[in-house]
């Protein structure tokens, strides 16, 4: 599909597109990342979660490119183990939105995650359950007063799937510096204004000196449409968002369970 294979950065989404419901990788997936480096091509992770939550797939992905991390807050490089660019929410901004929205909303959780740890203000059981299916825990605190000093990367809303368009919606009318989107059926993040994953992508390739990349891009979720929208070559898989598919070139038969960045690689190395 493309002539000089070294050339292709793959840019993929984690939840929901690479990984299997369970949360890990499949060896037809493995199998095909491997084929992709070997050709010359990079393979970039690009997810919501942070740095914590991510750092134990590096080892069988074998990672050692950059990645975006916090939805486009964030570029982690993984091969010197250190934060190559980040961006931050407003400390004051952010606690005054939080403790507007648990007011508002007393059954969700609020997040806070920061580069050196995560706070879960009012936890829930949804958080809980994030917990248990990303392999991650988070000190539970009664507010941020019990957070230490530290820059935000981004705060992430667990709530109930039937308040989840609610609370979007009402976090949407908020007239702040940041800016919210909706990255899975229970969570709505406020990132910081401008962020996205599109936006890393864009600042990852001028980086790492690769503007002449050929760039695809996978995901399945709002927070990966920026992203899709920029990629010379989009793709999702069949479990994707309708209005993911909308805007993508190939949308795979087989879904996130079944390999679709497998079909996807093989595709572009074809």
């Amino acid at each position: 599909m493309f002539e000089d294979k070294s050339r292709i950065v793959f840019f993929s989404d984690m939840d929901g597109t690479l990984l299997n419901h369970d949360k890990t990788v499949s060896k037809r997936n493995l199998d095909a990342i491997v084929k992709l480096r070997r050709a010359g091509g990079m393979f970039v992770v690009a997810t919501g979660r942070i740095i914590q939550a991510t750092r134990h797939y590096f080892e069988p992905i074998q990672l050692d490119c950059p990645c975006i991390l916090c939805n486009g807050g964030m570029i982690y490089d993984c091969s010197k183990d250190s934060v190559a660019w980040s961006e931050s929410l407003d400390k004051g901004m952010a606690r005054q939105v939080t403790e507007q929205l648990l007011e508002r909303f007393p059954e969700i959780c609020a997040e806070i995650c920061c580069p050196d740890g995560i706070y879960d203000i009012n936890f829930n059981e949804t958080e809980r359950e994030h917990w248990k299916k990303a392999g991650f825990t988070a000190k539970i605190v009664d507010s941020f007063d019990d957070i230490p000093p530290a820059e935000i990367s981004k705060i992430l809303f667990a709530c109930p799937e039937d308040m989840t368009e609610e609370l979007a919606e009402y976090c949407r009318s908020l007239d702040v510096g940041a800016d919210f989107v909706v990255s899975a059926p229970v969570f709505t993040e406020m990132l910081p204004k401008n962020c996205s994953k599109g936006t890393a992508m864009q600042k990852l390739l001028s980086l790492y000196g690769l503007e002449t990349a050929v760039t695809v891009a996978m995901g399945d979720y709002d927070n990966d449409m920026t992203m899709l929208q920029y990629a010379d070559f989009a793709a999702c898989p069949s479990n994707a968002r309708e209005c993911v598919k909308d805007i993508c070139n190939v949308v795979t038969q087989s879904d996130c369970e079944e390999g679709s960045v497998a079909d996807i690689i093989d595709l572009v190395l074809s």
